[in-house]
């Protein structure tokens, strides 16, 4: 990494280190992580299997920490969110897209009838069916292309995604909220959060890269944030009804809920 770019990373990570759900950015900068500037950011699955080359790696790419324990704590306050917005019932069976290192999928496992988790990186995977290793009730599926395309018509009664779709473009994210849609039988949830733009926070940390960074190029796994206005329009144009956004700083998180009748 040059040191230019070095520099780029560092700061641009240290102004979006908001909470313990970014740690794992300005880790990779003390960590001299690879800039892989080679790489354009939808090739996701080479992106995340380098970025996620060990197990510990993998583990410092989801939490900005090596060890399992930190890992294990990172995962509480997403678990919360999750629980309180979204609802998770023992007669449910469970999506997430996105799953990385099955950080929120050891913790819900025992909550839900069944877990999947599904993502494009087979190293990321690689861990999580080491941590998961023991549960019965999980499966894992590594998606072959951007979407769901893998998984069934009506087969999850909740889909979610968390500290995911900031690493993906727009185009992208519409396709896992239509595809969302889809997988989940009727009256199906959906929960998916982001940085929140409109927060005091995360446009502060924005206007000051924007401001002092924009000459350099961006890494392809930098985080870029979303609107109240973004994922409200995904949700209805995929069809799903009783869209809420939730704030909770540095988060936009958004549930909706697919007609019971479709």
């Amino acid at each position: 990494m040059t040191g230019a770019h070095r520099f780029w990373v560092w700061s641009s990570a240290a102004a979006l280190v908001l909470a313990s759900y970014l740690c794992g950015y300005a880790a990779r900068a003390a960590k001299d992580y690879p800039s892989l500037l080679n790489l354009p950011r939808r090739q996701y699955a080479q992106v995340w299997d380098m970025l996620a080359a060990s197990p510990e790696l993998a583990r410092v790419a989801a939490t900005g920490e090596p060890d399992e324990s930190s890992l294990r704590r990172s995962a509480q306050t997403p678990l919360k969110h999750l629980m309180e917005l979204a609802g998770v019932r023992p007669e449910d069976d469970i999506l997430e897209f996105g799953c990385g290192v099955g950080r929120i999928g050891l913790e819900l496992a025992s909550r839900c009838r069944s877990w999947t988790g599904a993502d494009i990186s087979a190293n990321m995977l690689a861990t999580a069916a080491k941590r998961l290793e023991g549960v019965s009730n999980v499966r894992l599926v590594r998606l072959q292309q951007i979407g769901l395309d893998q998984l069934d018509n009506n087969s999850f009664d909740l889909v979610y995604s968390t500290n995911m779709l900031a690493h993906l473009d727009e185009m992208d994210r519409w396709r896992y909220v239509k595809d969302a849609f889809r997988v989940l039988r009727a009256g199906g949830r959906i929960c998916i959060d982001n940085l929140d733009l409109e927060s005091e926070e995360v446009w502060a940390a924005f206007a000051r890269s924007a401001e002092s960074l924009q000459v350099l190029e961006r890494v392809p796994y930098w985080p870029t944030p979303s609107t109240t206005v973004e994922f409200t329009t995904y949700a209805s144009r995929a069809g799903f009804v009783n869209g809420q956004v939730h704030k909770r700083p540095p988060l936009i998180i958004l549930t909706a809920s697919k007609p019971t009748t479709v």
